[in-house]
């Protein structure tokens, strides 16, 4: 019972981030319908550490939507959320990057199943991220 309140409140999450999420998000979409692919791995809510990071960046939750051909990447932080630019997706390895305080974070990433993983490059380091999919599509 748990397990199953717990994909509810996460699929609910999902819902209501989508709604609230902020226009820019979309705003190079060239079709106002959002298309999730229940074969994409990527696609969905990832619950995300990053070890060492600075606080209040080294958790969230990473959204991944797929528009079309496109796809979308949202970090939501306690803060706020951050918005990814320069996608790059092969296979099951996305590739984005986010603005940070005015500073470039270069985020590499490989999902496996419900795990996924990889690395945040700044000029103030390197972080590993792990995290777990805790939205999915389907």
């Amino acid at each position: 019972m748990r397990n199953s309140t717990k994909k509810l409140a996460g699929f609910l999450l999902m819902i209501g981030a989508l709604l609230v999420a902020p226009q820019e998000i979309w705003a190079s979409s060239s079709s106002d319908d959002i298309v999730i692919s229940t074969k994409d791995h990527l696609v969905g809510g990832w619950e995300y550490t990053a070890a060492g990071a600075p606080e209040g960046y080294d958790s969230g939750l990473l959204m991944i939507v797929k528009s079309g051909d496109l796809y979308k990447v949202q970090v939501q932080l306690a803060a706020g959320a951050l918005n990814g630019t320069d996608i790059v997706v092969k296979g099951n390895d996305i590739t984005f990057k986010l603005n940070v305080e005015g500073e470039s974070v270069s985020v590499s990433l490989s999902a496996k199943g419900s795990q996924i993983s990889g690395t945040s490059t700044s000029a103030s380091g390197t972080y590993t991220i792990k995290g777990v999919k805790s939205i999915s599509p389907q």
